[in-house]
């Protein structure tokens, strides 16, 4: 019967000792090892943000350029449809220009920080329809070429390209 009554005791002394155990454990604070791990995957978080940043900055950059090229374009169309209404095209102008005119999307020929770019046209030709009218349509194709400066291992060049129909009134 004696031993029957200390193996209950004998358990329960485990217990007592593996509890009292367990709360020493947890009452001195956090070990190096799980702050480390914290300062690591604080560290690692930060990282990711930086570098995400970064590339947004670059990308909105990017489409500023973009948009910039595109109001250039835009504004040299407008003036060539100027030119095609008023009837007064001279045979050069007519003759398309290939080797592109230079225009600057940021700062000028004399800015330390610019960004250059070329626009170009190609001949302009008569589309002739059947249309009665008297009233002669034309073709002008014009596009603008720049330089990516956000590649600058790889030398890429961006193009838009733009397309119209535009008609010659006779006074």
């Amino acid at each position: 019967m004696q031993l029957q009554l200390r193996l209950p005791k004998i358990q329960n002394y485990s217990v007592v000792m593996y509890y009292r155990t367990f709360q020493h454990r947890f009452q001195q604070g956090f070990s190096f090892i799980e702050v480390m791990i914290g300062v690591l995957i604080v560290s690692i978080a930060a990282y990711g943000m930086v570098v995400g940043a970064t590339h947004a900055r670059g990308e909105l950059r990017a489409i500023a350029v973009k948009e910039r090229a595109s109001e250039e374009l835009l504004s040299f169309v407008e003036m060539m449809k100027g030119r095609i209404a008023d009837g007064k095209l001279s045979i050069i102008e007519r003759s398309g220009d290939l080797q592109g005119e230079t225009v600057y999307l940021f700062g000028n020929k004399h800015s330390q920080t610019k960004l250059a770019a070329k626009i170009y046209y190609e001949p302009i030709t008569i589309l002739y329809t059947d249309s009665t009218s008297n009233v002669d349509r034309f073709l002008l194709k014009s596009w603008i070429e720049w330089e990516d400066f956000s590649t600058p291992a790889n030398k890429v060049v961006k193009r838009q390209e733009i397309e119209m129909v535009m008609m010659e009134f006779p006074l």
